[in-house]
């Protein structure tokens, strides 16, 4: 019995095989084309300007949000069809911001060449190389609307909130900026970028030994005889966003509000960002936890690129 079991399978297993050899051959399929790069061929002078713009800096140069605009044939009431796909600025792999953009676009090949040549003196020269995006959206303005939800409201129960002006947008897969706010600033407008970048760059993770003094007292809003005065407090927390009131009548405590966390950092990248270290320590020298502080968000910012 145990040797007719052994002949069926054996059967079974050649004629699995004899079938697969009459299989076709799988197909790879054909490459995706890359929807950020000018189209092969185009040797119009923008798609020359895109092209020489890749070669220097590695991101791909957009002027429109459109990135696929093909004709693809009629419906059965002769109306033309496209295959048309545009850029998602919001995308992301886990992303669940909602927001609807308005571009006005530059008009023409020279005010593109002048926006790219301030573009590098601009932003490109005050960004480190790993910090460049995959793509850059030069548009004259941007204006951007978000999604609104009451609370306890369904998301199909929102609305779209008014549009407004906006210097750029940093994406997964594009950064657009607006030519006309990057030319009106061009210093303020460099350094609200950086900040943007250094605060998504910093994740909680890396700021763990940064918040660990004070912790227990970010957002606290009340009295305590925990400290005796404000440089008390700061010796021992190294917080620098808070308000410290003392007693008025002689049996009352002093009365503490402290920021958050946001504001604490924001507060310490204000201060390395604007002033000198040394500057600096002839304003902390003599807080221990400070300068603890100050070094690690410093070290962090070197070690991310953007301070040398």
């Amino acid at each position: 019995m145990k040797s007719i079991q052994v002949y069926i399978l054996c059967g079974l297993i050649l004629l699995s095989c004899f079938s697969c050899e009459e299989e076709d051959a799988i197909q790879p399929n054909p490459p995706l084309t890359n929807l950020f790069a000018p189209a092969e061929g185009a040797n119009d002078l923008t798609s020359e300007l895109r092209r020489q713009f890749y070669l220097e800096t590695g991101c791909y140069l957009l002027f429109s949000d459109t990135l696929k605009h093909e004709y693809s044939g009629v419906d059965t009431y002769g109306n033309v069809l496209y295959d048309t796909e545009l850029l998602d600025l919001t995308y992301g792999i886990n992303s669940i911001v909602r927001w609807a953009f308005a571009f006005a676009y530059l008009p023409g090949y020279e005010e593109k060449k002048i926006a790219v040549e301030l573009l590098k003196e601009t932003v490109l020269s005050a960004l480190n190389e790993r910090h460049y995006p995959y793509s850059f959206l030069l548009v004259d303005s941007l204006k951007a609307s978000a999604w609104y939800v009451e609370e306890g409201a369904l998301d199909s129960e929102g609305r779209w909130g008014e549009f407004s002006e906006q210097s750029y947008y940093v994406g997964t897969r594009a950064m657009a900026i607006s030519i006309s706010k990057l030319r009106q600033d061009p210093g303020g407008f460099i350094q609200m970028m950086q900040k943007n970048l250094i605060t998504k760059y910093l994740s909680d993770d890396k700021l763990m030994e940064f918040y660990e003094p004070g912790k227990d007292w970010y957002g606290f809003n009340d009295y305590t005889k925990e400290f005796n005065s404000e440089e008390d407090f700061v010796q021992a927390t190294g917080i620098l966003g808070f308000e410290y009131y003392e007693p008025y009548w002689e049996d009352e405590l002093p009365y503490l509000w402290v920021y958050d966390k946001n504001s604490d950092l924001e507060m310490y990248l204000n201060k390395i960002l604007q002033k000198t270290e040394e500057d600096f320590k002839i304003e902390y020298g003599m807080y221990s936890v400070v300068m603890r502080k100050y070094n690690i968000i410093k070290q962090l910012l070197i070690d991310g690129g953007f301070l040398n």
